[in-house]
């Protein structure tokens, strides 16, 4: 009688709330136990959910995966975005860039799924991959927009310097998952900036 009621009680519940109850049980799981390690028995039992729930919102762990990693990378983007119209003129490109990658640097789930994520694209899933590159090519435009506001003087390529500091930071999130732990962040940064400002 019990597990009817949370059925019903699962059902009234709307499915954003669901949803969001099942990345934070999901994303606590796979901080605790790894990724490959967490199994959805594993996320419906944390949520508080029967299997048949999860799986009317969930069938496979990748799409969970995914919409952490998305909803991640829409939280570094909204931040940027806060930055991006508060900034004034006192603001530099090197500020706006160097709070990216340490946003992204210092949340190690994060980097543990964005990594998975990837290699599983380049592996097997090409349902995840297509999600995958509009999800990237909105961060990507959204960073190269950030660029232009913040150095509109600037004769480099905005669109170009975006690809390469979303590869920088996909290169620095493998180098802290092995381990460097002394990522000369502000050097990067400057590097990126000057490369572009002499091109």
């Amino acid at each position: 009688m019990g597990e009817e009621k949370t059925a019903k009680s699962d059902d009234a519940m709307p499915i954003i709330d669901m949803r969001l109850r099942i990345l934070r049980a999901a994303t606590s799981l796979m901080t605790e136990k790894g990724i490959k390690e967490t199994t959805l028995k594993d996320i419906a039992q944390k949520a508080g959910i029967s299997k048949g729930t999860l799986y009317y919102y969930y069938s496979a762990k990748e799409d969970i995966i995914y919409d952490i990693a998305n909803k991640n990378l829409k939280q570094v983007t909204d931040g940027l975005m806060v930055m991006l119209d508060d900034a004034d003129s006192n603001v530099s490109a090197e500020e706006i860039i160097k709070s990216l990658f340490e946003n992204i640097l210092d949340a190690q789930t994060r980097g543990k799924l964005h990594i998975y994520l990837l290699n599983n694209i380049a592996t097997t899933n090409n349902a995840l991959a297509e999600k995958f590159e509009m999800c990237y090519n909105d961060w990507r435009k959204t960073l190269e927009r950030g660029l232009d506001k913040v150095m509109p003087a600037s004769k480099g390529d905005h669109v170009a310097l975006s690809h390469l500091i979303l590869a920088t930071i996909d290169g620095l999130i493998i180098q802290k998952m092995c381990g460097v732990e002394d990522i000369p962040v502000d050097e990067i940064v400057k590097l990126l900036i000057k490369t572009n400002t002499n091109s």
